[in-house]
């Protein structure tokens, strides 16, 4: 293979290449300028012109700018990272209550709004350091911000992946929560600015509600086993010995607090109980499933010392005595203070525990005899499971009940019933049910909670995320308040909760489907509580992550949180006299990045409380919701389009095989499910959205529009550029589309078209001819090729009809722009197509290997076709060792050996030419998948 130059290795030399392949399309429509720039890159590998770190480093540079561009939506997002700014805003909002009387503006501060949650999910995928220069990046953007991007980019990361663990995932949140509380204080604070200046007189009466924060990071149970109950315990107690002793530093701060005698009675007590927390956390650290070990740290915990603080009222009760003493400026600081120990209570965050559906019918169905297991919402199991919820006598528990209990569910309330007793007595605890679609279940959870005395501290909240669910969230709703026990424990929490999944919903039936069933949702449910009962609210947790795929809008805040809770569903809460309380996720590693230093946590905490002062725009007049018929065909279209695509078997194959390869380790917590499901529905949602991602290729998001309502194109045109909802669900598509490359997908059919291989040894050098034909033989069985021009083809008729709709639209970008966006990835796409061909040909070179080995080089080949190159890597290190270092305990021997080198009973050989190239190219490949998240600005 020879060619008379190598291919420029700039951004610019790329796209000029790109581009004018691309005008190969009219007159060869079957040109793909994606593949043939890896053909080209590929041909300069082989030919030795570029080595695999000269497209390392190109690379490179391609994440650097694509990490810019997102460092540059982010800052815009921010505020321009900015607190003033948002705050300013905040102001504004705070001043026109206060305009109105006293009594508005304590309505205003002092009603429950909702908060903020973060959660575990596996979007850790950059390294923290590189996460940090992107913080720093985004706060000042500089030469040497710049240079610390480009660092960290180079840095083989490689190893973090793979270290990633729940123990770093707490810390991170921890961090993200430390800052998110100091943003909590400057509202506090702000709030107690204007209302001095506004209510002289009448400030000091004021109670401010801040918006919360709650974790489920150390306390998420849904598909995983790997959390023991006493793990969970432990990261309690330390982030109560953590948050008594930040109370204690704020209090000792306050200008004249310790003057007061019960504020400097306080900070003795609150330091001593923050010491003694923190050594509960050391016993419960240790191994408990010692009993030794168990008695011992129980003992110490359930002793229930004078120094112990068991209820954040034991704080705020010394504040009520202390404020109306003080003088001004500290009665307002420690009002401030008051609102936050009651916001967080005794820990850094609210808890928010979660368990599977199937977790808590395995009791009922073991335990009570009581049969779930159907979907009909069967009536005779949730009377006889809201009978026994009724009877349930509360029964005492110990930590050598939490030892013996074998059931998850179980175990996870009576952690709940050790946590209120022993830990932290007032707090609220979140109890979530993934995968609700019986309300027998959430009867059941109601069973077991009366059952252990916690009902009166656990918001118990299913999640609806699966297709089932979203159809049937209404009558689910509906069910469990016909049942009057039901009906009396939500009227004695003051609020119905629900939690809607974004993620996994887009996932099944599409993003913008997706996102109109769980409006639908919100209004079903809000119109039948609001049916039933008076003076209770709507609790709606709206999880969704940072990327288009699980529900985030690609724009400012304020976007997105009228995208996830929308102005229609908030207007018509009001003109029910339903109050909406609403929560938002922040998902992992990528949602942590909205609160990695203290000014940005301002900003987004800002944007929060800015929204929740404000009312929402007039939604009456949005044809969205007048046009009931054309919407909802609409949406039934859309919605059968996805799930036909995701019951597809070259579906299920596309996101199998190699593709997993392309998508690195981000999270503690694995993938796929284990047992039940197979295919596309056994992937996580946020795995699923990665690999397609990788793919080039964001279907749930972008796709099936275009095939929806083709008869009714123009009334579909029309109601996009007048209905300011409808027009909002298809720009979230068609950025979407922009971010969509049917040329790299189907490039990557051709990387493992087998017809590829044997066309390019016909050009290969002699020596390499059998290498190629191993390539050729280990592709020939391989669907992959063929599968993955099957759904290219499905997603371009698609796509088609959508870029005519789009041609249609007042304001889409044309054909040509959304190209010009999609170089940068293009140019990735082809790097890591030309390492992955190298790859598989210095595989084909392997020599043949023993038998006394457990694999071969088919073995080899299939690893390394599956993008398993690491362990491929891995298994050749152990098949051909490197030759032993000189300084061995035989250099000692005094009778004469061989002249040898040592070299000579190793294989260094293979090491330099085959071995080490692999792990150059695994380490490449790693990069390249970062680098294309930064273009999605999120991972999955």
């Amino acid at each position: 293979m020879t060619n008379a130059a190598s291919t420029p290795l700039s951004l610019a030399a790329a796209q000029d290449f790109l581009r004018a392949q691309s005008e190969r399309i009219a007159v060869d429509p079957m040109t793909n300028s994606v593949f043939a720039f890896a053909q080209s890159l590929f041909q300069d590998l082989e030919s030795g012109r570029t080595r695999v770190a000269d497209l390392e480093k190109f690379a490179g540079d391609l994440h650097l700018t694509l990490i810019e561009e997102r460092a540059d939506r982010f800052r815009e997002q921010h505020y321009d990272a900015d607190p003033k700014a948002g705050w300013s805003l905040v102001r504004a909002a705070l001043e026109t209550h206060a305009k109105q009387d006293f009594d508005t503006y304590r309505d205003a501060v002092q009603q429950n709004t909702g908060g903020i949650v973060f959660t575990a999910h596996p979007t850790f995928a950059l390294s923290r350091a590189l996460r940090q220069a992107f913080t720093s990046h985004v706060s000042r953007p500089s030469k040497s911000s710049r240079a610390a991007l480009l660092k960290h980019i180079r840095e083989d990361s490689r190893a973090w992946n793979q270290s990633i663990n729940l123990v770093g995932e707490h810390e991170e949140v921890q961090d993200a929560l430390r800052n998110a509380a100091g943003a909590q204080q400057a509202y506090a604070a702000l709030v107690m600015q204007v209302a001095r200046k506004a209510f002289p007189d009448r400030w000091r009466d004021l109670r401010p509600y801040l918006p919360t924060l709650a974790s489920w990071v150390g306390y998420d149970l849904d598909g995983r086993t790997d959390i023991h109950w006493s793990q969970s315990l432990t990261f309690r107690l330390r982030e109560k010995a953590d948050q008594l002793a930040r109370y204690c530093d704020r209090l000792e701060a306050m200008s004249g607090a310790s003057k007061i005698a019960p504020l400097a009675r306080l900070i003795i007590r609150l330091r001593a109980a923050a010491k003694d927390a923190d050594a509960d956390a050391g016993l419960f650290a240790q191994d408990l499933t010692d009993p030794e070990h168990l008695v011992r740290a129980a003992n110490a915990l359930t002793d229930h010392s004078k120094r112990m603080i068991l209820d954040a009222a034991e704080i705020t009760s010394v504040l009520d005595e202390a404020i109306p003493a003080a003088d001004d400026a500290l009665a307002a600081a420690l009002i401030a203070f008051r609102a936050e120990v009651e916001s967080l209570q005794l820990g850094t965050a609210r808890i928010h525990l979660r368990v599977n559906a199937a977790q808590v019918r395995t009791v009922i169905n073991r335990d009570l005899g009581l049969e779930t297991e159907d979907r009909e919402l069967g009536r005779l199991a949730l009377a006889e499971l809201s009978q026994k919820a009724r009877q349930s006598t509360p029964v005492q528990v110990n930590f050598a009940d939490l030892f013996l209990e074998q059931s998850t569910a179980r175990r996870q309330f009576m952690m709940c019933a050790q946590i209120l007793k022993h830990i932290d007595s007032g707090s609220v605890i979140r109890f979530l049910i993934a995968e609700s679609e019986n309300p027998a279940t959430v009867m059941g959870a109601l069973y077991l909670a009366r059952q252990y005395g916690v009902a009166d501290k656990l918001d118990i909240s299913p999640l609806f995320e699966t297709p089932e669910a979203l159809e049937t969230g209404g009558r689910f709703i509906e069910r469990l308040l016909d049942e009057p026990e039901f009906l009396r424990y939500v009227q004695e929490r003051g609020y119905l909760s629900i939690q809607l999944g974004f993620s996994d919903a887009g996932r099944f039936i599409g993003q913008v489907a997706a996102d109109m069933a769980i409006e639908r949702i919100h209004n079903l449910i809000a119109r039948a509580l609001a049916a039933k009962t008076d003076g209770v609210a709507l609790l709606i947790f709206n999880t969704h992550g940072e990327s288009m795929g699980r529900g985030a809008w690609p724009g400012s805040f304020g976007q997105r949180l009228d995208h996830v809770l929308t102005p229609w569903t908030r207007n018509g809460a009001a003109a029910r006299n339903l109050r909406l309380m609403h929560e938002v996720s922040f998902q992992g590693g990528d949602g942590f990045l909205h609160f990695a230093s203290l000014p940005i946590a301002e900003t987004s905490y800002a944007a929060w409380c800015h929204r929740a002062l404000s009312s929402p725009p007039d939604t009456s007049k949005d044809p969205f919701y007048t046009r009931t018929d054309l919407v909802w065909d609409f949406y039934r279209s859309l919605r059968a389009w996805h799930e036909r695509l995701f019951v597809n078997r070259d579906y299920g194959r596309l996101l199998g095989d190699f593709a997993a390869g392309l998508v690195v380790k981000a999270g503690s917590r694995q993938k796929r499910r284990t047992g039940g499901p197979t295919g596309p529905r056994a992937l996580r949602a946020i795995s699923h959205n990665a690999t397609l991602q990788q793919l080039g290729v964001p279907a749930n998001t972008a796709a099936g529009i275009g095939s929806s309502l083709q008869r009714e194109n123009d009334r579909l045109v029309d109601l996009i550029n007048r209905s300011p909802r409808m027009h909002g669900l298809i720009l979230l598509a068609l950025r979407a589309r922009v971010m969509t490359s049917l040329p790299a997908l189907r490039a990557y059919a051709n990387v493992f078209d087998p017809s590829v291989w044997i066309a390019h040894s016909r050009l290969a050098e002699t020596d390499r001819t059998a290498a190629y034909r191993a390539v050729y033989y280990g592709l020939r069985d391989n669907d992959n090729s063929v599968s993955i021009n099957r759904i290219a083809n499905v997603l371009a008729i698609d796509l088609g009809k959508f870029d005519r709709l789009l041609a249609q639209l007042d304001d889409a970008p044309s054909a040509e722009e959304r190209h010009e966006g999609r170089l940068d990835l293009h140019a990735l796409h082809a790097i890591r197509q030309a390492l992955m061909m190298r790859a598989f040909i210095l595989v084909g070179q392997v020599p043949r290997i023993s038998e006394r080995h457990d694999a071969d080089a088919r073995d080899l080949m299939h690893m390394v076709l599956d993008l398993r190159i690491g362990e491929a890597v891995d298994l050749l290190m152990d098949i051909f060792p490197r030759a032993r270092d000189e300084d061995t305990p035989f250099k000692t021997l005094t009778e004469t050996g061989s002249e040898a080198k040592s070299a000579a009973y190793g294989y260094d050989r293979i090491h330099r030419d085959i071995i080490a190239p692999l792990d150059e190219i695994d380490r490449a490949l790693h990069g390249i998948s970062l680098a294309i998240t930064h273009a999605y600005s999120a991972f999955g």
